[in-house]
């Protein structure tokens, strides 16, 4: 082959394998809410794995999954996520860009001297190893987890009471890689573009067979747990309550303290009209606190309707902000308060005051607790409310257009992990209701402001799950996995060569 057929050639391939990472990107885009082609996540890697371990030229193999990434994060998180603009919208695609392009740089040479034998568990635990690193990053959270992609399907996703949503990403990515290796031996029988070693056929069927085996056994024990669901259980009906308001208090100081209360009363009287016995209100809708201001004006709005009031307040103090949640009882008596743990720093909200304490509040109609917002994007505030015993989770929340379509399926997941209702409030665009086996019972998705009362019976939950005693433990076992991998892979590459 001439030199000028040789470049030509390399030309088409990279072509083609641009063009195959950018459609990882988009399938893997689409099996997101709000498009929700959820199927698609079982196969969203397969055009990447062949673009990178087969038609890329060999030195520009990591090209590939920087588009993959670049794509993806573009795509998913869009120009209306980040309240903070352009900027911050265009960085996190170049980052992951770069961070890719560098980090798997070597990665097909690593497979490649391995004999492949490494391939599907080095891009299992890379991939859910990074899930759980993320959460470690301030205010990333949860985002973008492999897992949301279905949380549509809850006769499906069950066993996340057991094993977590690492324990459903890394099935997820089991299937992909799993297919993924098996798309490269077809490739290399039709196709031959460069010297690459064979790939075992026996390794192959037995990844496969391992892994239709544990996606059967997952479904299986997802549909026995979602039909044992209690028939009958105990409820009580509860309110969330979107004003429509998109500034919270301290956002709009057109409206004075009186105006704000006057709103808070008029809707809490409408959803105790509706039998409402527990009512939730919007993230920072009060500017005071409740214990010193407007006292016995809301003991006895709560002793009229007889109804148990979620107050979420914010106030500046000199020290910052108190972003904090309290519940009033119809005897006028304060639980005691809960202060937002995860601050959505991106959006340039600062770390509040009073965080550390999880308190459950056991009251006449079951043990409740509450958290705040963004507290739902992490898993470790649900799981130490239920652990507690908390059986009815409320979340007081202010969100953005950006995000309205994307934001409640987090709550799925910790109504199924915890085995708790959670009764979500936001103040104009995306307020839920979820019982405990996540099932949506009321709901309100709009990208303009909207006011909304939504009532349900929701089931007291049981907070008994195996999640609740061994939380992250499988997201912890991938980290280690990606650890190994990024220490040791030049030992295995040397182990191999030796054998």
């Amino acid at each position: 082959m001439t030199t000028q057929t040789s470049a030509k050639s390399n030309f088409v391939r990279i072509l083609i394998g641009l063009a195959l990472s950018v459609l990882s990107g988009l399938m893997l885009t689409a099996a997101f809410a709000p498009y929700n082609m959820w199927a698609l996540i079982f196969i969203a890697f397969l055009p990447l794995l062949i673009a990178q371990y087969r038609v890329m030229p060999a030195k520009l193999s990591s090209l590939t999954s920087a588009v993959f990434i670049g794509t993806w994060l573009y795509l998913y998180f869009g120009p209306s996520f980040f309240p903070g603009g352009i900027g911050i919208m265009l960085a996190l695609p170049l980052i992951g860009f770069l961070l890719n392009l560098i980090t798997q740089k070597g990665l097909r040479k690593f497979h490649e001297d391995t004999h492949y034998r490494w391939f599907i568990l080095n891009g299992v635990t890379g991939w859910v190893g990074f899930e759980i690193i993320r959460t470690f990053i301030p205010g990333i959270a949860t985002w973008g987890f492999v897992n949301y992609t279905l949380w549509e399907q809850t006769w499906l996703i069950q066993p996340v009471a057991i094993f977590s949503i690492y324990g459903l990403s890394l099935l997820i990515m089991f299937i992909n890689y799993g297919l993924g290796q098996a798309a490269l031996r077809l490739f290399d029988r039709r196709f031959q573009l460069d010297e690459v070693p064979s790939i075992s056929p026996q390794s192959t069927r037995r990844w496969l067979i391992g892994i239709g085996t544990a996606s059967l056994i997952w479904t299986g024990l997802s549909l026995v747990m979602y039909f044992s669901a209690p028939t009958n259980p105990e409820t009580v009906r509860v309110a969330a309550v979107q004003p429509g308001i998109t500034e919270v208090a301290f956002q709009n100081p057109d409206m004075d303290h009186q105006e704000r209360y006057d709103i808070y009363e008029a809707k809490t009287r409408e959803a105790a009209a509706q039998g409402a016995e527990l009512i939730v209100w919007s993230e920072l809708f009060l500017p005071f606190d409740p214990q010193e201001e407007f006292t016995t004006e809301l003991q006895a709005l709560a002793a009229e309707t007889g109804a148990y009031l979620v107050l979420p307040y914010g106030v500046f103090e000199e020290d910052g902000l108190r972003n904090e949640s309290i519940i009033l009882n119809p005897n006028g008596e304060f639980s005691e308060l809960y202060a937002k743990a995860h601050p959505v720093l991106f959006a340039g909200e600062p770390y509040g005051l009073n965080v550390g304490t999880f308190p459950v509040y056991d009251s006449e109609i079951g043990k409740l607790a509450t958290m705040i917002c963004y507290d739902g994007n992490y898993t470790d505030v649900t799981r130490k409310l239920a652990a507690q015993g908390a059986q009815i989770i409320v979340a007081p929340a202010s969100d953005w257009a950006g995000i309205a379509e994307k934001q409640n399926l987090h709550l799925v997941f910790r109504a199924i992990e915890t085995r708790t209702s959670i009764v979500n409030a936001e103040k104009a665009f995306d307020s839920v209701i979820v019982d405990p086996y996540g099932h949506i019972l009321e709901e309100t998705v709009s990208t303009e402001p909207t006011e909304a009362i939504l009532v349900a019976d929701v089931p007291l939950g049981s907070a008994d799950t195996l999640y609740i005693q061994f939380g992250d433990v499988l997201g912890w076992v991938a980290l280690a996995g990606m650890a190994f991998f990024t220490f040791f892979s030049g030992k295995l590459a040397e182990w191999e060569k030796r054998k």
